[in-house]
């Protein structure tokens, strides 16, 4: 999909058929920068993410292995399929190496990388809505241990280095207009065209379809069983709001992961499904936008997957805070806690201090009651 519209002009379409889309230069900027923010975000965010679960013994749980393994898979990604389609845009051309045989392994290792990454972050994340399903659902069953998780990490790693496994032989550099392209190519073992198109299929059922519809239907029931749960005993308000507070939590996280899958890949498989099933672009291939915008929503999911526990996880926030601490100065603050039964309104002054676990230590503490100055 990559070079679709290049191959496309290169080949098929006179110049009157396809001719150059042209983007002006605030626009392509804007489309490189935004790309670039995606890239760094992925980068950082699943390098931390992996570092903060290493490093705290505590959050070394079944739950944080599987969102270890699916940061490494999105880590891959960032690293060997959105760094070099980056590099692409800065080139404004998607041409490969077509030193022989450097150009051909090289397009091979490539394609089979980046459907291997692909296909381990999306596993993962269906391994770990069954993962939350069974500890929600059945929470004395003890189904996911740790023991178990390194199995089914295992098994994912197996499925995900199955799924791209074809590309060694379907991957290829050919010339088209003297310009090298790496591209899926089926032939001459098998029929080009019907064997992409039954790839495609594959990819999209196992791929999206399958693990969307899984996703979708476990953290319903955990969204169910969540919801109806209630405090044993006589709780007081205050519990009252603090666990109604944790179910909103829980249920604004939920449908964030499955709406950020369902949206982010839909484009791509869409472009694709478009590509093998209809004439919708032929003869030039898919249009520049609608490429661009199918890769950005697709790589950005490598970045938004990490940004969701940070987001609804207190221990990830912690984790990040400890990081990033010492990056910055120490500093004191006032704030205001509410009003005093008199009337006024507590002051508390806290100067903090970094110790040498990273934790901010109050040095001074001071109340003002307004009311009696």
């Amino acid at each position: 999909m990559n070079s679709s519209y290049e191959m496309a002009n290169a080949t098929q379409g006179s110049p009157l058929e396809c001719s150059p889309q042209r983007e002006s230069a605030a626009e392509e900027w804007i489309k490189t920068i935004v790309y670039l923010f995606i890239l760094c975000l992925a980068l950082f965010g699943n390098v931390m993410v992996i570092w903060i679960i290493y490093r705290h013994r505590r959050m070394q749980t079944a739950t944080n292995y599987l969102i270890v393994n699916m940061a490494v898979g999105d880590l891959f990604m960032a690293i060997i399929t959105m760094i070099p389609h980056a590099v692409s845009m800065l080139r404004g051309t998607h041409s490969w190496v077509n030193d022989a045989p450097f150009g051909q392994i090289s397009c091979k290792l490539f394609m089979f990388a980046q459907g291997f990454s692909m296909a381990c972050s999306i596993f993962t994340l269906t391994a770990l809505a069954f993962e939350r399903f069974f500890a929600v659902a059945f929470p004395m069953w003890k189904v996911v241990t740790k023991r178990r998780t390194r199995w089914l990490i295992a098994l994912i790693w197996t499925a995900s280095v199955a799924y791209p496994a074809p590309f060694f032989y379907a991957a290829k550099v050919y010339l088209y207009d003297g310009v090298p392209f790496c591209v899926e190519d089926w032939g001459p073992v098998f029929d080009p065209r019907r064997s992409q198109a039954t790839f495609t299929i594959v990819s999209f059922v196992f791929l999206y379809a399958v693990p969307l519809l899984v996703i979708s239907v476990l953290y319903s029931i955990i969204i169910a069983k969540v919801w109806g749960r209630d405090i044993p005993g006589n709780a007081t308000l205050a519990n009252q709001r603090l666990h109604d507070r944790s179910k909103k939590n829980v249920l604004k996280m939920l449908i964030t992961v499955v709406l950020a899958f369902a949206l982010c890949w839909f484009p791509m498989h869409l472009n694709m499904l478009l590509i093998d099933f209809s004439s919708v672009f032929i003869p030039c291939g898919i249009p520049r936008g609608l490429q661009h915008t199918a890769f950005l929503f697709g790589h950005a999911n490598s970045a938004i997957n990490c940004c969701i526990y940070v987001i609804f996880s207190q221990e990830f926030r912690r984790g990040f805070k400890e990081i990033l601490q010492p990056l910055f100065p120490k500093r004191s603050g006032t704030f205001l806690f509410g009003t005093t039964r008199a009337g006024g309104t507590m002051e508390a002054t806290i100067d903090l201090q970094t110790s040498y676990k990273g934790q901010p230590q109050a040095r001074a503490f001071k109340i003002i009651d307004n009311a009696s100055c």
